[in-house]
């Protein structure tokens, strides 16, 4: 069996789709793109990690799939996992060596710094050559922050915060 921390949050299996037991999978940070097609998902079923495999899996938004897992083959069985956490083992999350850990979908990511603590909601990656920023909004004022390793110490997806430790000034600016 494996274990939650060597697996990564992939999305939520919302409603079946169509009669055959395909699923809308909405996904949970990650980019369906980085997403390798082979070996198994790990249905969270009664806070157990139950592994299944994938027949289909097409990229609808950048924020959506409909998922077809071995087994589960009409609306019925289907109707059983809506609501159901889907995680992927680590290994199955495509690398790409041009993109920093942030390029993923971030948007809706609470950003806690190591001294101020809440600072806002990450809205995405302003992409700017050899300077990615992360842009975070909260209620007062918009931070543009530095994708560095030094600064970005974490990025939790299945609480959905990323984990910073600002340079001094950052948020007097």
């Amino acid at each position: 069996m494996i274990e939650k921390n060597k697996c990564t949050l992939l999305g939520t299996l919302l409603k079946p789709h169509g009669i055959k037991g395909s699923f809308l999978l909405k996904l949970a940070g990650l980019n369906a793109d980085d997403i390798k097609r082979k070996g198994p998902l790990f249905v969270e079923i009664d806070g157990l990690l139950v592994p299944f495999f994938m027949e289909d899996f097409q990229t609808k938004t950048s924020e959506s799939a409909m998922l077809t897992l071995e087994g589960i083959n009409t609306e019925s069985r289907a109707k059983e996992f809506a609501g159901h956490l889907v995680y992927i083992g680590r290994d199955q999350i495509a690398r790409s060596r041009t993109k920093t850990p942030v390029e993923r979908s971030i948007r809706g990511y609470k950003v806690m710094d190591s001294k101020r603590g809440f600072i806002g909601e990450a809205s995405g990656i302003i992409d700017i050559a050899n300077n990615p920023l992360m842009a975070v909004k909260n209620q007062e004022r918009e931070y543009l922050i530095p994708v560095h390793k030094d600064i970005v110490l974490e990025i939790d997806d299945y609480n959905r915060v990323i984990h910073i430790h600002a340079p001094d000034g950052l948020f007097e600016i």
